[in-house]
């Protein structure tokens, strides 16, 4: 059975409704993955960087749970990086740790699809966001799958009943397709 690693970039897990609900039902559908929730273990930002590249160096697959921010992750999220992904382990004519490992960037958008086109208020699609993603992928030697995200996962709080019941329908379906990925 392949070693699935989910890091869970979101920084408040516990107010996120689509977030939560793809780790909630990704963790029901494949419960061997070990899921690392970065704001709980690092709220002050100090990555123990020893413990996660030994984490990271153990999994075959390796997933990006995030919500899409600012058009690229969230500070947390590229803090791991910065601080896991160094010079001598993951990359450089030492570091290879990672390769041929599976990396998958699965992220929620807030925005709707149409906002993501040349003509949508953004003026870029999606696409055009995610080279870095897969240039960090490159870089480390890991084997890049196509992204797993979804549109229109904003919510504006938990008493916003009907919207938080459409995008947890939204975020089940597309921990489904995460799932079906790794397995």
């Amino acid at each position: 059975m392949k070693k699935v690693l989910v890091i869970a970039g979101h920084p408040d897990y516990k107010q996120s409704v689509a977030n939560r609900a793809v780790l909630d039902e990704f963790h029901k559908l494949v419960p061997h993955a070990d899921i690392v929730y970065l704001d709980a273990l690092y709220p002050d930002f100090r990555i123990d960087v020893e413990t996660e590249q030994k984490r990271i160096s153990d999994a075959d697959i390796v997933i990006f749970q995030f919500p899409f921010w600012w058009y690229g992750s969230p500070s947390l999220m590229h803090r791991y990086v910065e601080m896991v992904f160094t010079h001598g382990f993951a990359y450089g004519s030492e570091g290879k740790a990672l390769h041929g490992k599976k990396f998958i960037a699965s992220f929620t958008v807030g925005g709707a699809e149409e906002a993501y086109t040349l003509d949508g208020y953004q003026h870029f699609t999606l696409d055009q966001f995610i080279p870095p993603f897969r240039a960090m992928s490159n870089l480390c030697g890991m084997e890049w799958v196509e992204p797993v995200y979804e549109y229109g996962m904003m919510t504006l709080g938990p008493d916003d009943t009907e919207r938080v019941k459409e995008v947890t329908e939204k975020a089940h379906r597309m921990a489904h397709r995460l799932a079906d990925l790794v397995k």
